[in-house]
């Protein structure tokens, strides 16, 4: 352990909910692996306003213990960043699940191999049976690794081990913000964002000791859900224009009446199907301008996506000026079509393929405008915040 006077090379971070059948075997071994790898360290426990002796437990073995009031993996995990003082950070569960004796691997990773994160690999691994349910193992965790390596080009197989390693000169620069389970997540993501170096170590994974508090599919949800928001380009705006261009095209190919192409005559029911796809389009587009701002507004430079970086550093501007434009041609289509029903006097009136196209010129429009509506109070909050 660190005197004083000196300030620790390593803090271990054990973020605890209720883990007083392992906490205390935790701390032992992490101070042993301190001792055996000649490494100035402490052992800090964040105790996430546990109902059981695992505060007690910790001190009583030798570690610094915090409590963090606010529940959530997330919060304790940013509560331990905080109270760290050595310059390399491992954060592992404490559960005993992970080889806290593989410490200074992680640092050697971090001191000698350049690495910002070092993140455990446990299928690369001995996962010993039972230690993580099947669920997890051959579905969950591996789909949300692949999205990972999918929306964030990164070559990564297990982005939510508990076990993971940070220079702590490093933290500031994420501005790491999650409660819950998915910080795990956000701490890869802006990572990668950054353009910082993330590797992986193969460890061993090990049964639990004490109750579970994982709940696998809302967890799963939120872990991508994050990612997705953050993937604006390939969720919302590459689909969204896609769909609005694709079906704006099919109304104005059929805006005279019927035409034969390939050898089908193509109607009245391409022509709805191209306002749906149309609206669709630019529904997916609005809130694609929307997630953009936001997580632009939070820090995420879209390291892999030019469009979602064009719009985000845009702003509202182009966004109401394309919108009102879209909703003035609508709009004059509109009353176009209902000056011509009127000088019929009031008559049949065979204009559904105009009407169609106005509509998607004018919702499209509308639609717009609230996303500009948003984006612009989006950046409001993030100026007021950076003053503040």
């Amino acid at each position: 352990m660190a005197t004083a006077g000196d300030a620790p090379t390593v803090s271990i971070v054990f973020p605890a909910l209720n883990e007083e059948a392992a906490i205390a075997g935790c701390v032992s071994q992490a101070l042993n692996a301190l001792a055996r790898a000649g490494l100035r360290g402490e052992v800090l426990v964040v105790d996430n306003a546990s109902s059981d002796r695992t505060a007690e437990k910790a001190r009583l073995r030798g570690a610094r213990v915090v409590t963090e009031p606010r529940r959530g993996y997330g919060a304790a995990c940013l509560r331990g960043l905080k109270e760290a003082q050595g310059e390399f950070v491992v954060l592992l569960d404490a559960d005993a699940t992970y080889p806290v004796e593989m410490v200074a691997e992680f640092v050697r990773a971090m001191r000698e191999q350049g690495a910002d994160i070092v993140l455990g690999n446990r299928f690369g691994g001995r996962m010993e049976r039972g230690s993580m349910p099947l669920l997890n193992r051959y579905i969950g965790n591996p789909i949300l690794s692949g999205m990972t390596r999918l929306l964030f080009r990164a070559r990564l197989k297990d982005i939510h081990c508990g076990m993971r390693g940070i220079r702590r000169d490093r933290v500031a620069a994420l501005d790491l913000r999650m409660p819950g389970m998915e910080l795990a997540t956000e701490m890869v993501v802006k990572a990668l964002d950054q353009r910082m170096t993330v590797r992986e170590l193969r460890i061993p994974y090990r049964p639990r000791l004490g109750p579970s508090k994982l709940r696998p599919l809302r967890d799963a949800w939120r872990h991508a859900e994050y990612m997705l928001v953050f993937s604006p380009s390939l969720l919302f705006l590459w689909p969204g224009i896609l769909l609005f261009l694709l079906g704006t095209a099919l109304q104005l190919f059929l805006v005279s009446g019927p035409r034969t192409f390939l050898f089908r005559t193509w109607d009245i029911h391409t022509n709805l199907a191209g306002l749906a796809a149309a609206l669709t389009g630019s529904t997916l587009l609005a809130l694609g301008l929307v997630a953009s701002t936001f997580a632009w507004s939070i820090g995420m430079r879209f390291r892999h996506s030019p469009v979602a970086r064009a719009v985000a550093r845009g702003g509202d501007r182009p966004v109401r000026i394309a919108a009102v434009l879209l909703a003035l041609a609508g709009a004059s289509l509109w009353i176009a079509v209902i000056a011509r029903w009127v000088a019929s006097g009031f008559g049949s009136l065979a204009a559904v393929p105009y009407l169609s196209l106005a509509t998607t010129l004018l919702a499209s429009g509308l639609e717009l405008l609230v996303a500009a509506f948003l984006v612009h109070v989006i950046r409001l909050k993030a100026l007021s915040d950076r003053r503040a």
